[in-house]
């Protein structure tokens, strides 16, 4: 009965071996496709959109993950004040060409005396002045009339370009000082991957190199080129990304993708990149 012992000590150093032979099999066989990714990460470029005039903010039209269409209205700040001198602009201007209408009148009557030579020089003079400076007036309303047209279109903001509204940072009601930013807008074309290259491969990966990005999740890896490489070195990439490359030489790099396939990028997701085969 005690000869079936040998059988039962062979079944786990039979399964430690073919443990130890499959490991085996997938690091020989994985080795270079796992040196062949390289890590890196999703950045975007945000586009800050705000107006050069403070003021309330009355509308908000966007809300954080709408997708904002180009030339679309994002928010809009009260602007009563800029509507009253955008009036007063207009009605100094009429007024102003009324006054340069009734002094060309005066200066052609003039200078039709002049020549007839029945005016005196003080006269004629008087109404050349009047009209010059009758001019003078109506360029300075309409000045001042484009400058109040130009306020008062400031106070209410579109989309400079189409894409994901990352965040808004102001609410109806909340006072926005001069240039600060009311929302953010991430367009796809703004958005890239940055990943990291040892010194040993900068010669596969040049500007215009054909890449695939991969990344947890995707159906199928996104195509795009790279469109950087850093001249400098840096000396450990980011702990979050890589930790068994530390301490190893790399440089910096960058690729692009064509606006419809940078849509299913996520900005700070990490990705792996792979030089993309002929």
């Amino acid at each position: 009965m005690k000869k079936k012992k040998p059988a039962t000590i062979l079944r786990p150093l039979i399964l430690v071996l073919l443990i130890g032979g499959g490991a085996a099999y997938w690091l020989t066989h994985n080795r270079d496709k796992t040196n062949d990714h390289l890590a890196g990460y999703a950045e975007g470029e945000m586009v800050y959109v705000s107006s050069p005039i403070a003021g309330q903010l009355q509308d908000l039209k966007v809300q954080r993950g709408d997708q904002a269409q180009a030339g679309a209205e994002l928010f809009g700040l009260e602007r009563e004040e800029e509507r009253e001198a955008m009036q007063q602009a207009e009605a100094s201007l009429r007024e102003s060409q009324t006054r340069l209408s009734k002094a060309k009148l005066d200066y052609d009557r003039a200078k039709s005396l002049r020549d007839k030579r029945v005016i005196a020089s003080e006269d004629y003079d008087t109404a050349e002045q009047g009209y010059l400076a009758a001019q003078h007036n109506v360029n300075a309303y309409e000045r001042a009339l484009a400058q109040a047209n130009w306020r008062f279109s400031q106070k209410v903001q579109p989309a400079p370009a189409g894409g994901l509204v990352y965040d808004t940072y102001y609410r109806p009601g909340e006072w926005v000082a001069a240039g600060s930013p009311v929302a953010s807008i991430l367009p796809p074309e703004y958005m890239k991957v940055r990943f990291f290259l040892p010194e040993s491969r900068l010669g596969e990966y040049q500007v215009g190199t054909p890449v695939e990005i991969r990344m947890d999740g995707l159906k199928a890896p996104l195509e795009g080129k790279v469109s950087f490489v850093s001249p400098s070195a840096e000396y450990t990439l980011p702990i979050i990304y890589s930790r068994e490359n530390r301490n190893k030489l790399v440089f910096l790099a960058e690729a692009r993708l064509a606006p419809e396939q940078a849509k299913q990028l996520h900005p700070g997701a990490p990705v792996e990149v792979v030089r993309k085969q002929p």
